[in-house]
């Protein structure tokens, strides 16, 4: 018998590794302005809080209101030409995935991206998962660190939230796990460290995917 029932990802870091387009097209807004742009690597640190907090983040400090949301529409125009041409699972994700699926075990996505951006690159790049649900940031549904969303799912699951876990890559998404009342893994693949998932009381970390299936189905 699996230890857990169910499983809620994170997408960004966690799922697919979409670091490369979404820093390409926040540099090619930057550009415009003719602000500085950053590295791939310092990315990492200002994904996962929504569209508006990445180039609220990326663009120079004390910036004008009205130019970030001129900006954000920029981005929006250059991240639907780039969405996925590097975007892509995380190796060793997608067998995971269908093992899991093998077990019984339910899957779903919540995600601070845009719900659009989320459900097109789950439909493009893991067509043949099954998963019960699939949210982006939505209107009138509080973004995470709230429960809402996780809390949403747990019901379509028809499970108590100590039966799922919460896998995610950041601070936000063991907060996430914390306030939903769900145990956490956080993954070191993705877009943060283990000091961060460690201070933020993940319950797992995981070097690899298949510590995602061994904590599933056997509780270590």
């Amino acid at each position: 018998m699996n230890k857990y029932k169910g499983i809620i990802f994170d997408l960004d870091g966690t799922l697919l590794d979409t670091l490369s387009d979404l820093a390409n097209s926040v540099n090619e807004v930057l550009a415009v302005y003719g602000y500085p742009t950053h590295t791939k690597e310092a990315y990492r640190l200002k994904i996962g809080r929504g569209f508006r907090n990445l180039i609220e983040q990326s663009m120079p400090e004390n910036t004008d209101t009205a130019i970030i949301e001129a900006g954000l529409q920029r981005f929006l125009e250059a991240y639907d030409r780039n969405y996925c041409k590097e975007t892509k699972p995380y190796e060793g994700i997608v067998p995971v995935l269908r093992a899991l699926r093998r077990n019984g075990i339910l899957l779903a996505v919540n995600s601070n991206k845009r719900d659009d951006y989320t459900r097109q690159l789950i439909k493009l790049l893991l067509p043949d998962i099954e998963f019960v649900a699939i949210y982006g940031e939505r209107e009138g549904v509080a973004k995470k660190p709230d429960p809402q969303a996780a809390w949403e799912i747990a019901k379509q699951m028809a499970l108590d939230t100590k039966d799922i876990l919460y896998v995610g890559d950041s601070k936000t998404d063991m907060v996430t796990a914390t306030n939903a009342g769900m145990n956490s893994i956080g993954v070191l693949w993705g877009f943060r460290d283990e000091k961060e998932l460690d201070e933020h009381k993940a319950t797992y970390i995981v070097k690899r995917p298949q510590g995602i299936y061994n904590i599933a189905v056997f509780g270590s």
